[in-house]
C-alpha cells in the first residue's frame, strides 16, 4: 500500500530519521510509519504547513490517508479531496476533545473516515458515545531502553520520579495528601521531569516548604533521554491522574515506559492501566502502595519482569505495526520472518529482534531476550534467520534456546543459522599461528572466530562456543529440525570463514 500520514504535530529530522518531542506523534505516527515501511509498504509523512496543504500533498499518489493529531480544518478538506479520488481515509483519535471547541473538528473528521482508529478502549467508547461510530483500537508501542527489574531503595530517602506533560501535573496536586503521608514515614526526593515554567516553580516551592528536610522536589527539563535517565536513577515511578473525564482515555505509555525501564510504578486506576493491575499497585494510595512494595521487594522485581514480558508481547513496535496494517486495510498478512539477534543489521522484510535497544543508532522492531521469544506465538513464524548469534550462547544453554526458536516456527517453516566455521578457522590458524593469533584484522578469520571481535568491548559479543558444519547440523537435528543441510553462507565474510546450516520444522510437529 501507498500510505500518507498527515498531521499538524511537529516533526524534525534526527540522526536515525524523523522524530518529535511530542510523545503521541512518535507513538501514533512515526513508529507505526517505520513499521509499515519495514513490512514493505510505501509510507510518506506530511506536516501541515502555514497556508494549507500544497497541491503536491493533495494530489500525491496514495491508497490510504491517515489523519492523526489533527486540530485544523484543512485536514477535513484534505480528507474530502482524497475520498473523491477513491483514497481510503483513516482517522486516528488519541485525545478526547469532544467537550471542547475542537470537538466539532474531531466529529467532522470522523464523519469523513472510512475507518476510525482509537488509542485505547476508553477512547473508542467515547468516540461511539459522541459520534455513533465504531473505532478500532490500536495500542501505543513502548519506547525507551529496557532496564533490569530493580527495587532497591537507597535510604535514607526514597527516590520517586514523575514525568509527563505539564497538563498532567494536576494529578500530583490532587494527590498531595498521599505524598505528605508518605513523607511522614520516609524522606522523599521527588523528581518532576517536565517542561519548566514559572507556574511550576511556584508549585515546587510550595511542596518544598510543606515538609522541610523530608521532602525535596526538583525539576528536570523534559527530554526523552532525560526521562530515561531519571527513571534509571529513581526507586519507583508515580503516575497520579487528575479526576477530569478526558484523562480516562489516556494511553498507558507512561506506565509502559516506567515498567520497561525496570521500575515499579504506583498509578491511579486509568482504564488503560488495568491490564497490569495484577502486577502493579494500581488505585492504592501512594503511602499504602509504597508500604506494600517495601514489604516484598523480591516480589516487586518478579512482577516488573512479568510486566516487561507482557509489554514485549503486546506493545512492541512490531505488534503495533501489524495492528496498524490491519486497520489500514491490509487483510493479508505477509509471511512472518524473524531476524533474531539482528544487532545493527536491520533487514527489510524481516521482523528484526534483539535484546539490545540499539546498535550504531539502529533499533530493532522487537526487543526481547532470545532465550524467551514471548512476543511471538507458537507456530507463528514462517522463517527464522540467525546470523552470527548461536556462537554467543553457552553450550549448556544452546539447546533450550534453539527449542524456544523451534516453538515459534510454523510446521513446514525454515530455520537458517549462519555462524563462523570452526573447522576452517582452525585450518587457517595453523597455516601461520604468529600472524593469525593477532587481535587486529589478521585475526578476523581465526581469533575472532574463536572469541569474537575484541573491538566491541562488550561481554554480549563474546563467543562462547564454536561449531563445525557437522556439529551444527547435529545440534539442529537434536532440537527437532528435519532435512538439515549446509548451504552457502550469504552474510558477513561468507565462505570459507562462515557457514550456513538450514533445517525445516516437520509438518506434523507441534
Amino acid at each position: 500500500m501507498n500510505i500518507l500520514f498527515a498531521t499538524v504535530a511537529p516533526l524534525k529530522q534526527g540522526p536515525a530519521g524523523p522524530t518529535s518531542e511530542l510523545a503521541s506523534a512518535r507513538y501514533r505516527i512515526l513508529i507505526p510509519a517505520q513499521q509499515l515501511a519495514r513490512s514493505g509498504h510505501q509510507v510518506q509523512l506530511a506536516v501541515l504547513p502555514p497556508g494549507g496543504w500544497p497541491r503536491q500533498v493533495v494530489e500525491a499518489p496514495c491508497d490510504v490517508l491517515v489523519v492523526s493529531k489533527s486540530f485544523h480544518a484543512d485536514n477535513e478538506m484534505l480528507a474530502q479531496s482524497m475520498r473523491a479520488r477513491g483514497v481510503r481515509v483513516v482517522v486516528d483519535i488519541c485525545d478526547d476533545h469532544f467537550a471542547r471547541p475542537e470537538g466539532a473538528h474531531q466529529r467532522a473528521l470522523i464523519a469523513l473516515a472510512d475507518q476510525v482508529v482509537a488509542s485505547t478502549p476508553a477512547m473508542a467508547d467515547s468516540i461511539l458515545r459522541n459520534t455513533g461510530r465504531e473505532a478500532r483500537v490500536v495500542n501505543d508501542p513502548v519506547e525507551g531502553p529496557r532496564g533490569e527489574p530493580r527495587f532497591e531503595p537507597r535510604f535514607p530517602e526514597l527516590r520517586v520520579v514523575w514525568f509527563g506533560h505539564p497538563s498532567n501535573l494536576g494529578g500530583v496536586a490532587e494527590k498531595g495528601e498521599e505524598l505528605m503521608r508518605l513523607v511522614a514515614s520516609v524522606p522523599v526526593r521527588l523528581s518532576l521531569v517536565t517542561q519548566p515554567s514559572e507556574h511550576l516553580n511556584g508549585f515546587v516551592s510550595q511542596l518544598n516548604a510543606a515538609q522541610p528536610g523530608r521532602l525535596r522536589v526538583e525539576v528536570i527539563p523534559w527530554s526523552a533521554a532525560g526521562t530515561w535517565k531519571a527513571l534509571q536513577e529513581a526507586d519507583l515511578a508515580w503516575i497520579p491522574s487528575a479526576a477530569a473525564a478526558d484523562k480516562a482515555v489516556k494511553s498507558p505509555n507512561r506506565l509502559l515506559e516506567s515498567l520497561w525501564a525496570g521500575r515499579m510504578v504506583v498509578a491511579d486506576p486509568v482504564p488503560s492501566y488495568m491490564p497490569f493491575a495484577d502486577l502493579v499497585p494500581i488505585g492504592a494510595p501512594l503511602d499504602l502502595a509504597v508500604a506494600g512494595i517495601l514489604r516484598e521487594p523480591e516480589k516487586m522485581r518478579t512482577n516488573i519482569a512479568q510486566a516487561q514480558r507482557r509489554i514485549g508481547r503486546d506493545h512492541s513496535p512490531f505488534a503495533c505495526g501489524r495492528a496498524w496494517a490491519e486497520a489500514l486495510g491490509d487483510a493479508g498478512r505477509p509471511a512472518l520472518k524473524l531476524n533474531l539477534g539482528c544487532g545493527d543489521k536491520i533487514l527489510p522484510g524481516y521482523v528484526n529482534v534483539d535484546v539490545v535497544e540499539a546498535r550504531a543508532g539502529m533499533r530493532p522492531d522487537v526487543i526481547c531476550d532470545l532465550h524467551d521469544l514471548a512476543p511471538f506465538d507458537d507456530g507463528s513464524a514462517d522463517e527464522i534467520l540467525s546470523v552470527h548469534v548461536v556462537e554467543h550462547f553457552w553450550r549448556w544453554e544452546v539447546r533450550d534456546v534453539l527449542r524456544e526458536w523451534v516453538r515459534v516456527l510454523k510446521p513446514g517453516g525454515r530455520m537458517i543459522v549462519e555462524c563462523p566455521n570452526l573447522l576452517t578457522a582452525c585450518g587457517t590458524f595453523l597455516q601461520n599461528p604468529d600472524q593469525f593469533s593477532r587481535e587486529d584484522q589478521n585475526g578476523q578469520r581465526t581469533m575472532w572466530v574463536f572469541y569474537g571481535d575484541p573491538a566491541w568491548k562488550d561481554p554480549l559479543m563474546i563467543h562462547r562456543w564454536g561449531y563445525t558444519p557437522e556439529s551444527l547440523k547435529q545440534l539442529l537435528a537434536e532440537v527437532g529440525l528435519a532435512d538439515v543441510r549446509q548451504e552457502p553462507a550469504q552474510f558477513k565474510l561468507r565462505e570459507p570463514r562462515d557457514m550456513r546450516v538450514v533445517g525445516m520444522k516437520p509438518a506434523g510437529a507441534a
